[in-house]
């Protein structure tokens, strides 16, 4: 009784995931539409299944217990769930391929009645899928230049990788086992007993909302916010689009915000901003996008040049070093070349620029606030 409720509730958060997913309206998300196919596969099955199990019908709906050939259609299915997933591209005249095989067998099924899967093939099929998804999952976990959105939400999905691995290890397995002893004698115990798997892997979906509504809801716990008090970028184009760069446009506006957002990552991080310059080389290096491209962002999306972007960054990480007392044991001179600026002429330059005041009437300024609030304390 408590494994086929468990089997109801399952399917149920299975099909309401589906609908957040597709009512999902984040910008530039998007949605693997293979995940959408399991879940929804995985909640009408339970679903169903329990329904019936509670007593609430006599009648199988249940397809895969009609149809067993089913089973040949959800194999590529997860592969191309890993696909999609792991290498964020997919091409659907290619991915239609993978049909074309458990639609030949279903076709024969239709014209012979009797005819029944063939356990050797079922197993041959099944198994190189397998592997083809256990090389795919590697490549994952191996790779080793991740964007800043992927290193930040890296963990949470390779936990969702391999815990869908096992899933899939389990599915594979038991569906051959099903074809040895009958595929309708344990399909129902199959059902009440993964959707207590299921139930774990809907908790982890709801834990890292990145897998349902992708690395924007990450980014709410995340300060973004432009540099200090400066206002750096603009959410549309700030002047139209030259006729000369409609073709760049045509090609990244979907992913505009998603650059603009790995920049403003990269700008706020301390172990590469105190290493290295943000010019339009080295951003580009790093977003693994083309220099164009970046060109095309600063022209139309920034307030400033990039040049005056890259010393904005630095004049920015000085204020924050600044305001940790570093000047209390420093000089200016050293503040300067640790911002990685070229002298000292050029950090007060741009500092003054920026800030409007001069290093150390900033410093003294901040010394003045910093004793008065700890003589308040007192």
């Amino acid at each position: 009784m408590f494994l086929d409720i468990t089997s109801l509730f399952a399917g149920f958060l299975c099909l309401f995931v589906v609908v957040l997913m597709l009512f999902n309206s984040q910008p530039n998300h998007k949605t693997n539409g293979y995940l959408i196919a399991i879940l929804v596969v995985v909640g009408l099955q339970r679903f169903l299944y329990a329904v019936k199990a509670l007593g609430f019908t006599t009648a199988t709906y249940n397809p895969l217990g009609i149809k067993p050939l089913l089973a040949f259609y959800i194999v590529p299915v997860y592969y191309l769930f890993f696909s999609r997933l792991i290498y964020d591209i997919g091409r659907l005249e290619k991915e239609v391929l993978h049909f074309i095989f458990p639609t030949v067998f279903f076709l024969i099924n239709l014209l012979i009645v009797d005819y029944r899967i063939n356990g050797l093939v079922y197993l041959a099929y099944s198994l190189l899928y397998l592997v083809l998804i256990v090389i795919t999952v590697k490549k994952f976990i191996y790779k080793k230049r991740l964007s800043m959105l992927d290193k930040i939400s890296y963990q949470a999905k390779k936990s969702w990788v391999l815990s869908m691995l096992i899933l899939t290890v389990l599915l594979v397995i038991y569906s051959n086992c099903f074809l040895l002893v009958g595929i309708s004698a344990h399909l129902n115990a199959f059902y009440r007993y993964t959707s207590l798997f299921w139930f774990l892997i809907l908790f982890f979906m709801f834990k890292n909302p990145v897998i349902i509504f992708g690395e924007y809801s990450l980014l709410k716990d995340i300060q973004l916010n432009d540099l200090q008090n400066f206002q750096v970028w603009s959410r549309k184009p700030s002047k139209a689009i030259d006729e000369s760069d409609a073709i760049v446009y045509n090609t990244i506006s979907s992913r505009v915000d998603s650059i603009i957002i790995e920049i403003k990552l990269l700008q706020k991080s301390i172990p590469f901003i105190s290493k290295t310059t943000l010019n339009a080389e080295t951003l580009a290096k790093e977003l693994k996008i083309p220099k164009r491209h970046l060109d095309f962002i600063f022209k139309y999306y920034c307030l400033y040049s990039i040049n005056d972007f890259s010393n904005l960054v630095k004049v920015d990480y000085a204020l924050s070093l600044i305001n940790e007392g570093y000047l209390e044991k420093y000089t200016v001179d050293s503040l300067g070349k640790k911002c990685l600026f070229n002298s000292r002429f050029t950090f007060s330059k741009n500092f003054k620029k920026f800030v409007g005041v001069s290093v150390s009437n900033f410093a003294s300024r901040t010394t003045t606030e910093k004793d008065y609030r700890e003589l308040l304390a007192e």
